[in-house]
């Protein structure tokens, strides 16, 4: 009979519940957004400027750590970006001595040329005259057979002939050692061109190593800048295990800067209360640290999964033994009434939630 009794009142009480228009659940807390604070460099903790609880503000420094080795190598850093300047210099000053080279090999072998026109034409000239001793040397000699003329006059057109064939000689010499001057010339002229390539290599190279070293500078000085660690947020200081002269690792938790401006409800409702809530709808809240006050809010979202599928080991119910059990969906409220300095909100609170569904 009492167990009859038990089951109705129960029913009479979800019914009832249903007709109210409300749901409410005690399984809800406040959250808020907290920030860890952890080192991105391997250094000793020199000095620490915050305490337990300690508000702080975004940019303020929390922890100093020991820059010594962090300094030197921007210091190396900085010397390898002026070598690698200093080599920009040499590559440029070698590239316009190689240029000024190709211009003088250039005009060199331009007034080569110009000198072999000359020279031809000395060739030419020296040909005609040749041609003209000879016949007049052949002509005399004839003369000479048939003593039409004296043996002095023979002898005097044969030195003409000499002459204009040691002339035609030395013409022809002097085409043979400008054609030979132009080889070399245009050697030089090749020669200097390819050290003009060179050297615009050179230079792309020295340029390239400059914005390395650069790179390498810039990195230097964000690792000197990982040595003052700052409030990553707006908060309060919580957590803080970090002391002075303790030796940290990059990632290692030093401390954690807990939001105290922000802060909302994640309200853990059964599955099967949440057929009628929507976004938007008013809720009544309760927290456990306020009895006497009550909290106005709004629902804001629903989880796209339930807690449960959250966990580190989520249910299969594919597997082993079924035993259904129901669910809940995290639901996000947010506050909707100014904050009261009298009532402090902070994370981890216990709150019951009430929403009004109709």
């Amino acid at each position: 009979m009492k167990q009859i009794i038990s089951a109705l009142f129960i029913a009479i009480s979800i019914l009832f519940a249903s007709c109210s228009g409300k749901e409410e659940t005690d399984n809800a807390q406040l959250e808020a957004n907290i920030s860890p604070v952890i080192p991105k460099i391997n250094s000793t903790v020199v000095k620490i400027f915050v305490e337990d609880n300690q508000a702080v503000k975004t940019g303020d420094t929390l922890v100093l750590l020991d820059d010594a080795s962090y300094k030197i190598a921007v210091q190396h850093a900085e010397i390898a970006v002026a070598v690698a300047k200093q080599n920009v210099q040499v590559s440029k000053s070698s590239r316009g001595t190689a240029s000024s080279s190709v211009s003088s090999a250039a005009a060199s072998s331009g007034a080569v040329v110009a000198g072999m026109s000359a020279a031809k034409a000395g060739v030419d000239a020296a040909k005609v005259a040749v041609d003209v001793t000879t016949k007049n040397y052949l002509r005399f000699k004839n003369l000479l057979e048939q003593k039409s003329t004296t043996q002095q006059q023979f002898d005097g057109i044969k030195a003409e002939k000499d002459a204009a064939d040691a002339k035609l000689r030395i013409a022809e010499s002097q085409v043979n050692s400008l054609n030979k001057q132009i080889d070399a010339s245009k050697f030089q002229v090749a020669t200097t061109q390819s050290a003009v390539a060179t050297s615009n290599n050179g230079i792309g190279l020295a340029e390239l190593s400059v914005k390395q070293a650069e790179s390498n500078l810039e990195a230097a000085r964000l690792q000197l800048s990982y040595c003052v660690i700052t409030a990553p947020s707006n908060g309060i200081v919580s957590k803080k295990n970090v002391q002075k002269g303790q030796v940290v690792a990059i990632g290692q938790p030093l401390m954690a800067i807990a939001d105290n401006q922000n802060v909302w409800i994640v309200a853990n409702y059964k599955e099967t209360q949440i057929e009628n809530m929507k976004v938007g709808q008013e809720v009544s809240i309760k927290i456990d640290a306020y009895s006497d006050k009550t909290f106005k809010g709004k629902v804001t979202s629903f989880s796209q999964a339930t807690g449960a599928k959250f966990s580190l080991l989520p249910a299969d119910n594919a597997t082993g033994n079924f035993v259904k059990v129901t669910q809940r969906i995290p639901v996000k409220i947010e506050f909707t009434e100014t904050k009261d300095a009298n009532f402090p909100l902070r994370a981890g609170m216990s709150v019951t939630a009430n929403v009004k569904t109709k």
